[in-house]
């Protein structure tokens, strides 16, 4: 016979068990879910903040960052801290498991200057790949291989200078006067200076100017920390064209409506690095002189027509200075200034908004020996356009500078909207590591790292 109350107490003994048990279990449940709740917690943090990316910059260029600065010139590290907690907390405190956040601090991080502009270049490749894909580069750099061919074979053309021809084969020349001597017509439009020459009919040149010092690519900057490289370094033919597009698709020049920004010239300067627009549509004016001018001597050398009226402008004059045996240098004299004059009209006609091709023919040819002038200027409608030069332009300049240079006038341009006064692309955040530590129930304690980058 078994006694009385003997199931009462086995069953006493399974409940404390299984109760036992069941604590067990929810504790086990408590702090697995106070644990992802924790990771949660530090995921939220980073998505929060890097959610703040920069609009303007966004909308405006296509690059994604995130302003470091809050509103000052400088990166803010303590803003950012306080920023992760305040994004962190409130996935903490939530549920039935309550958590607290003891401490949060940066690990690392990386700015939009760090590496020469990497992560700059990085997204400006990323964007260009994207919007003209591999037909419209491989358009890009087939042109730009083929007019870089058609200068260096220019080149060689100047540099072995002119063939002379039979004598009896020279073009016909007006008798020489002080009037139309090629010579001191050379020479007086010469002595105007250039930038002048070149403007169109009531062209007028923009008088912006910005203090160099203030400028990225001039000033200290803030330096990220125990950031890693986006890349090996290594970087290819085709990620300069896609720069070199970027920045004219983004910044303005002389012939394009301009954007507002310190400079109006700001393709310009990319190129300068001047102070003002004046100064960096010289620079830009006179590298186009030196283009034109070798693609111009080129053509002299080669036509014979041409060569024809050289060799008789030159005889006739050397005759007047009674030098006769130096006919050869009169020559070279000649060409040199009579493809000068012929540049000049070629950057009128680009500034104007007209077109240049790089290698001449007698049909585009503009000028005329025996009535030297840079005063008309036929507007051209078949070559390339003043865009079309600038482009090749920027490929003589190092991608360091490109890219650097490009920054600065986009700081610029940022600068200048309402409330963006002290933005300064060295306190903009690429990439960041972040420590967590975090108490939950039952006293754990755990210490996690969240790493975020808008590489995607």
């Amino acid at each position: 016979m078994k006694a009385k109350g003997s199931m009462t107490a086995a069953m006493c003994l399974l409940l404390l068990v299984i109760m036992s048990l069941l604590g067990a279990c929810i504790r086990g449940t408590r702090i697995s879910c106070a644990r992802v709740q924790a990771s949660n917690a530090m995921d939220t943090a980073l998505y929060s903040l890097f959610s703040q990316y920069d609009q303007d910059l966004l909308q405006d260029y296509h690059l994604f960052f995130l302003d470091g600065g809050y509103g000052e010139n400088k990166l803010n590290l303590s803003q950012i801290i306080t920023q992760a907690e305040a994004y962190a907390g409130p996935v903490l405190t939530s549920g039935l498991t309550k958590c607290s956040l003891d401490a949060c601090g940066i690990d690392s991080f990386q700015l939009a200057s760090d590496q020469k502009g990497e992560a700059v270049t990085e997204q400006i490749l990323r964007y260009m790949k994207g919007r003209l894909g591999n037909k419209g580069l491989q358009v890009l750099t087939e042109q730009l291989n083929k007019n870089q061919s058609i200068m260096e074979n220019q080149e060689s053309i100047q540099e072995g200078g002119i063939n002379e021809i039979p004598l009896d084969e020279a073009a016909p020349m007006e008798e020489i006067s002080e009037s139309n001597n090629p010579l001191e017509i050379i020479k007086n439009i010469r002595s105007h200076g250039f930038l002048g020459l070149v403007l169109p009919e009531n062209g007028k040149i923009s008088e912006n100017a910005l203090d160099l010092q203030s400028l990225l690519s001039h000033r200290e900057l803030e330096q990220g920390l125990n950031s890693l490289p986006l890349s090996d370094g290594a970087s290819g033919v085709a990620d300069k064209i896609l720069i070199q597009e970027y920045i004219l698709e983004n910044l303005s020049f002389y012939t394009q409506e301009n954007y507002p920004g310190t400079l109006d010239y700001q393709v310009e300067y990319v190129l300068g690095g001047k102070e003002s627009d004046k100064e960096n549509l010289q620079y830009v004016v006179n590298r186009l002189l030196l283009v034109r001018e070798a693609s111009n001597i080129a053509f002299l050398y080669t036509d014979s027509q041409k060569r024809s009226e050289l060799q008789a402008c030159a005889s006739a004059l050397s005759l007047l200075l009674l030098i006769p045996e130096g006919m050869t240098l009169v020559q070279g004299v000649l060409a040199a200034g009579w493809a000068y004059v012929e540049s000049i009209c070629d950057v009128k006609t680009l500034l104007s908004g007209g077109k240049v091709p790089l290698s001449k023919d007698a049909s585009s040819w503009k000028t005329h020996l025996n009535r030297l002038s840079a005063e008309d200027t036929p507007s051209g409608s078949k070559g390339l356009d003043y865009r079309d030069y600038l482009f090749l332009l920027l490929s003589f300049s190092s991608e360091e500078d490109l890219t650097f240079r490009c920054m600065d006038m986009i700081e610029q341009n940022i600068r200048i909207k309402e409330a963006r006064g002290s933005f300064s692309f060295d306190a903009c955040l690429y990439s960041i590591s972040v420590n967590f530590l975090i108490s939950g129930p039952e006293e754990k304690k755990w210490q996690g790292q969240r790493f975020y980058t808008y590489k995607m």
